[in-house]
């Protein structure tokens, strides 16, 4: 599976101007015996001339139950985010999740969970319809695997 070069984000994020803006999100896709998760680091670079997207799939070879499929995208956006957090400096970070805070969705049983563990790591979260790094980009990616 393809996997981040923390190293070349790092350095691509640095030569970018403290006006630019990071979003993290994740997204996954359900087969028949396995989970294909898409993270993605969106630089939108001055926060107004085009983006920079970068990406990871990761694999989980088992079944998993939505609550955990949907908790599992927040814990990769997280990490992924926290991964990148040095480098921020006054740069605006977002972890962009893939929960709908309409309780219509189903999306919506770990809404205040997800919320809670992305603050609890000093993190910014965001829901839709805000939240493009996931439910856009990395939905794209991951419908295209």
């Amino acid at each position: 599976m393809k996997k981040f070069n923390f190293a070349e984000i790092k350095d691509f994020i640095k030569n970018t101007g403290e006006g630019s803006s990071i979003y993290v999100g994740c997204d996954s896709k359900v087969f028949s015996s396995y989970t294909i998760f898409v993270s993605v680091i969106v630089v939108h670079i001055n926060s107004s001339n085009g983006c920079k997207i970068f990406y990871q799939k990761d694999k989980i070879n088992r079944g998993l139950s939505i609550r955990d499929r949907l908790l599992k995208e927040v814990d990769f956006a997280v990490y992924t985010a926290l991964s990148i957090l040095d480098i921020i400096g006054n740069r605006r970070l977002e972890v962009h999740l893939d929960i709908n805070p309409n309780e219509n969705y189903k999306s919506n049983m770990i809404v205040k969970e997800a919320i809670g563990y992305v603050l609890a790591q000093g993190l910014k979260p965001v829901l839709k319809p805000n939240s493009i790094a996931a439910y856009s980009v990395a939905d794209y990616i991951v419908k295209n695997f």
